[in-house]
């Protein structure tokens, strides 16, 4: 058994167009019906109007080489964040309050009207303006007057918004490079500080000056140099003048005796007090001096007798000078000694001796100066790893504190900038016009859906009867293909009365569905054309007159 659903039959275009006919009705009668809904639909639905504003981000009067802007955001992150702004909840409150939206819907609460109202506001950033950067504000509503005002007054809205963002950006990090660079200055100073504290405590020893240091070391060591030279020449002095005291003191002691006959000096003989006495026994205790140590017991017994002499002098001197204490002070002074030959070289023996422990002080002095000096230079890279980080933090921090005011100087400039509104600006192209064609219902779009619901549901209908209609024999090629019975001969159709009035009232039907549907598909092309309001102004004027 052949299976229906898979037809023999060869589809050619005359079977087409034979089944087209056949089913004439099946699609001129769903046509009409969906042209009609479509244009009642279309003239009954809700008009829906829409005004755009155009906006252009016109870049800044200044130009850049001279002033750099601190609002280094791009142009889609401005809009959006404006676009918060002039979206949000307070903006939207006063839109409806001041234009009276939503008047008509009484019970419609508030946060509907707000999701409503932000839907039907569209932001689009157009950059195919030759590389400016552009961008469009766009409302949708019913009534064309109010949405053309509120449309340019959200156009108002994004350019004060954009130059209070822009200030405020501004204003902004202005002063959060004030702060920063108080904080830079506080911690730059500290450094300061630090580094002058170590200068002054360090001060002798730092590392540019271990050159004068070395210098200042090599001149004192020549200075010990010379004074141990002329230490060294005193000291010469110092000993023959000893050498010419001696000779001299023992020409003296020998007009009275001689070195051999010392044992048989008497000490207990000597004078105590008497000045004269103390002088030839110094004399004699230098001759004894030359000849033999200080250990030696004529020696020590003559020290002795010296230091005897002195003290009865000392004491003598003192009970005249309590004695006496209202008198002239020339009376104590010691008996002249100008009679005396060793006296000048005495004092000149003690002059060189006292300049000679002068020497001997400032060579110490300078020795104890050395010690401080080759300490600071042994000093030296320890001070310099220590000022080096001192300088280094310091010249780290000096850096951050200058780029830190360059940034300043230029943010207080785009301040004056912004304020001055010279910056980047928002500049309205082409305000919102009066909407004349509006956007929805679409004429268009159902005019298309008309003729393809029409169309579908008229040709789906006959696909299903010639689908269910397998077995009837319509053709002459079928009697041969399926019953495979060969055609002898042909009858025509056989008229019955009334069929032509029939047939010919058929086609004045059809013709008139066919007309129906051109007026329709023709009212569907000028309301595409001419716009809706336009069209349906245009009917209301010719019916009234």
């Amino acid at each position: 058994m052949a299976d229906p659903f898979q037809s023999q039959i060869q589809i050619k275009p005359d079977y087409i167009i034979d089944v087209l006919i056949r089913g004439r009705w099946f699609l001129i009668v769903p046509l009409c019906i969906s042209l009609t809904l479509g244009l009642g639909m279309t003239l009954t639905a809700k008009k829906s109007y829409q005004a755009s504003t155009s906006i252009l981000v016109q870049p800044q009067r200044v130009p850049t080489n001279y002033i750099r802007s601190v609002v280094s955001s791009s142009i889609g992150e401005r809009i959006s964040t404006i676009s918060q702004q002039v979206l949000s909840r307070s903006n939207l409150e006063q839109i409806i309050d001041q234009f009276g939206l939503y008047e008509d819907s009484v019970g419609m609460y508030q946060e509907d009207k707000i999701d409503g109202l932000r839907k039907r506001i569209k932001v689009n950033i157009d950059h195919a303006r030759q590389g400016a950067e552009a961008f469009s504000i766009s409302f949708t509503g019913s009534e064309p007057q109010r949405v053309m005002r509120v449309a340019n007054t959200l156009a108002s809205y994004f350019m004060d918004e954009n130059l209070k963002v822009r200030e405020a950006q501004a204003i902004g990090t202005s002063e959060f490079l004030d702060a920063e660079l108080d904080k830079t200055k506080k911690r730059l100073e500290e450094k300061e500080q630090n580094l002058a504290a170590f200068r002054s405590k360090y001060i002798g020893g730092l590392p540019d000056e271990l050159d004068t240091n070395l210098r200042t070391l090599d001149r004192m060591q020549q200075e010990i140099t010379d004074k141990g030279l002329l230490l060294r020449e005193i000291n010469n002095s110092i000993n023959q003048l000893n050498s010419q005291i001696s000779s001299m003191a023992a020409q003296k002691n020998n007009s009275g005796m001689n070195g051999n006959d010392f044992q048989d000096f008497d000490f207990d003989e000597l004078e105590a007090g008497e000045d004269a006495d103390l002088q030839a026994a110094q004399a004699q205790y230098e001759s004894l001096l030359l000849r033999y140590t200080e250990k030696h017991p004529d020696v020590k017994k003559l020290k002795r007798v010296i230091e005897k002499l002195k003290e009865d002098i000392e004491a003598e001197k003192a009970k005249k000078e309590k004695e006496q204490s209202s008198d002239e002070p020339g009376d104590d002074v010691l008996p002249d000694m100008a009679w005396d030959p060793v006296a000048p070289l005495r004092a000149q023996r003690d002059q060189l001796a006292a300049e000679a422990n002068n020497i001997k002080g400032e060579i110490s002095a300078i020795q104890e100066k050395m010690k401080i000096y080759q300490q600071r230079v042994e000093d030296t890279p320890k001070r310099e790893l220590e000022l080096q980080s001192l300088t280094r933090d310091y010249g780290n921090i000096q850096d951050v504190y200058n780029s830190l005011l360059d940034r300043k100087l230029e943010a207080e400039l785009s301040v004056n900038m912004e304020k001055k509104q010279k910056g980047e600006q928002f500049r309205i192209l082409d305000y919102a016009r009066l909407p004349e064609k509006p956007i929805s219902p679409n004429v268009k779009l159902m005019f298309l859906l008309s003729i393809a619901g029409g169309l579908g549901m008229g040709g789906g209908v006959i696909f299903l009867k010639e689908l269910l209609n397998f077995s009837v024999i319509r053709r002459e090629d079928q009697i041969e293909t399926e019953l495979g019975l060969p055609i002898l001969a042909s009858i025509p159709p056989l008229e019955k009365p009334g069929g032509r009035t029939k047939k010919k009232v058929e086609w004045i039907m059809f013709t008139c569905c066919c007309s129906y549907a051109a007026v329709f598909l023709a009212f569907f092309a000028i309301l595409n054309h001419k716009g809706l309001d336009r069209t349906i102004n245009f009917i209301k004027t010719t019916l009234s007159l």
